[in-house]
């Protein structure tokens, strides 16, 4: 039985030739179904070093596990062709107080968690960072998005094996404690903790995949501090079926 391929957002290990692309056999997939628009949208080539990785090098290779998104499972049995990574926005350029979790963003990593699931025809982990954590959510669980009121479509938990999110600011930020009108702390596509957007994502629970699992740490200044008397920055218990798993946490 095929484990999920692994897929991590917003976090990215090169590859140990130094490149960060598309395999040529992924780029003519998604050329041949979607267009060279949506190979543009996806591969992030203007990220340079930065940009999205994963793919089959020919239709030959076997795919043995799920697929998925860190560097470190090459060394666990992993191949190439199961290991996708990405990220959002344009990768640190803009300054930390001016981004927001924007609905572009939001469609994009959506497409690729689309496309990786056709592409490999397995169930996918995901493993999302930080900010990435509450847009990778967003993405999953579909809807409109809380700013151009865009419809995303039905959930995709289905294709979801295991989600993880690591170090998720996933019910906001410390640094967000008063909301501003623009940028990372705003009302709506921002981490102040009662943002439309965060609003959104936690309205509903055990969407993210089958598994879910939430890795942070009490010391954390900016999405561990306590709010409101909760962790800001928590998926709070976890239960899958009947079975409550609770929280990860490290130090």
């Amino acid at each position: 039985m095929k484990r999920p391929v692994l897929f991590c957002l917003c976090v990215l290990w090169l590859a140990d030739d130094g490149t960060a692309e598309f395999t040529p056999h992924f780029r003519a997939f998604l050329e041949n179904n979607y267009g060279i628009g949506y190979v543009e949208l996806l591969e992030r080539t203007d990220l340079g070093l930065d940009a999205s990785f994963g793919g089959k090098q020919s239709a030959d290779d076997e795919l043995r596990n799920q697929a998925g998104l860190v560097d470190h499972l090459l060394s666990k049995g992993y191949s190439k062709a199961e290991i996708y990574g990405t990220t959002w926005g344009d990768a640190g350029a803009t300054p930390v107080g001016l981004v927001d979790m924007k609905c572009t963003y939001v469609r994009a990593i959506r497409a690729l968690i689309i496309a990786v699931r056709q592409y490999t025809g397995t169930r996918v982990d995901v493993i999302a960072y930080s900010m990435g954590s509450p847009i990778a959510r967003k993405a999953i669980l579909g809807g409109n998005c809380v700013d151009s009121r865009d419809i995303l479509g039905p959930p995709l938990t289905e294709l979801i094996d295991t989600f993880l999110s690591v170090a998720g600011a996933n019910y906001g930020s410390s640094l967000c404690f008063v909301a501003i009108p623009i940028g990372t702390c705003n009302k709506r596509t921002g981490l102040f903790c009662k943002s439309t957007f965060l609003k959104d994502i936690n309205a509903q629970s055990k969407y993210e995949g089958a598994f879910v699992f939430s890795i942070f740490s009490t010391a954390d200044d900016k999405v561990c501090d306590k709010l409101l008397d909760n962790y800001i920055c928590l998926l709070g218990e976890i239960s899958v079926g009947n079975r409550k798993l609770g929280k990860l946490s490290v130090r």
